[in-house]
């Protein structure tokens, strides 16, 4: 991802889609989770409720533990995720599809699609330029 700017000051990024589009996933606004009246619980109960809060700390640490020995599990599932993105890698180069160039200033968007690895990233180079040079201006609304 290469970033350049405009003659108008704008600030573009070219580089490669990797992925064809994808959609925006809503995400949820952090808010606030109150006064912490919770963070004091266990203060009013003693000796007998420290006791029991010392054994429900033991069983919690416990099952985190167990759930640790899942991390294997996960280790082979990103291995599946690497093996199947070296896959559309050589998907890609063999069967000859194309890149997605692609120009990013805020809402503007300019994409280009380009066979081969090398010809998109001499077309990287050349948007990169043209957008330095001031030659291209992309129109509102060309993105998703």
């Amino acid at each position: 991802m290469r970033k350049v700017t405009a003659p108008d000051g704008r600030t573009w990024k070219v580089g490669r889609r990797w992925f064809p589009g994808r959609r925006r996933v809503w995400r949820p606004r952090m808010r606030d989770m109150g006064d912490g009246s919770w963070a004091g619980f266990g203060d009013d109960l003693g000796i007998i409720g420290a006791i029991v809060l010392a054994v429900v700390a033991l069983v919690v640490i416990a099952f985190l533990a167990l759930v640790l020995l899942n991390v294997v599990a996960l280790a082979i599932e990103l291995l599946i995720i690497v093996i199947l993105v070296l896959g559309g890698i050589v998907g890609r180069v063999v069967f000859r599809r194309p890149w997605i160039v692609v120009a990013r200033s805020g809402d503007d968007v300019h994409q280009t699609p380009v066979v081969g690895w090398r010809a998109s990233g001499r077309t990287i180079d050349d948007v990169a330029g043209r957008i330095a040079s001031g030659q291209l201006q992309p129109p509102a609304g060309d993105g998703r």
